[in-house]
């Protein structure tokens, strides 16, 4: 005759709700490969570079100067951006990762003066749109969810069925000595021939 036994797991549930990053995320993503495109296609379209103490310049667009590199920079922050939007964790992980990156950038771009390590080409305009954007999404990383549970997880029951241990008619008890066709002796196994 089987029994059955009752269990109780108090274990969370997934989360459920709305995140905060997701949005402002892609929204920034948008923006940014949007840039970064429009950029390139109406301003500099140079690749020139003197690395790392050189100057580059580049032209403007709506005010924010760029080189190619400048404006591909713009282009994969917001590409990754718009990849990383889809799921919680990864606008959050997305987000601060490009954020971390565009404030290093706009840092460098406010001490070295006119463009970054002599690849990007910058003003203040650039420096200020790469810190502002970068202190947003590093401020977006942090965003949690919105409309979790309330009070604590509700038990769930779980029913399992246990077999009382019945012995059988031709069930042999296991002989320590023979382990499947081996003799066991002072710890090696030999072959029974």
């Amino acid at each position: 005759m089987a029994t059955t036994v009752d269990r109780y797991e108090d274990g969370p549930r997934p989360r459920r709700g709305v995140s905060l990053a997701k949005g402002p995320v892609a929204i920034i993503g948008i923006a940014s490969l949007a840039l970064g495109v429009l950029g390139f296609i109406f301003a500099s379209r140079s690749f020139e570079f003197d690395a790392p103490d050189g100057t580059v310049t580049g032209e403007t667009f709506l005010g924010i100067m760029g080189n190619g590199w400048t404006w591909c920079l713009f282009a994969a922050a917001g590409l990754l951006l718009l990849l990383g939007s889809p799921m919680h964790w990864g606008a959050k992980s997305m987000a601060f990762m490009v954020g971390v990156v565009m404030i290093v950038g706009a840092l460098i771009s406010l001490s070295d003066g006119d463009d970054i390590l002599g690849i990007f080409a910058t003003n203040d305009w650039t420096t200020l749109v790469m810190g502002a954007g970068g202190a947003a999404l590093v401020v977006l990383s942090m965003m949690p969810r919105i409309g979790q549970r309330r009070g604590a997880a509700p038990a769930t029951k779980t029913t399992t069925r246990e077999e009382p241990a019945v012995e059988r008619r031709f069930d042999r008890d296991p002989d320590p000595a023979v382990d499947n066709g081996r003799t066991v002796s002072h710890g090696t196994l030999e072959d029974q021939r």
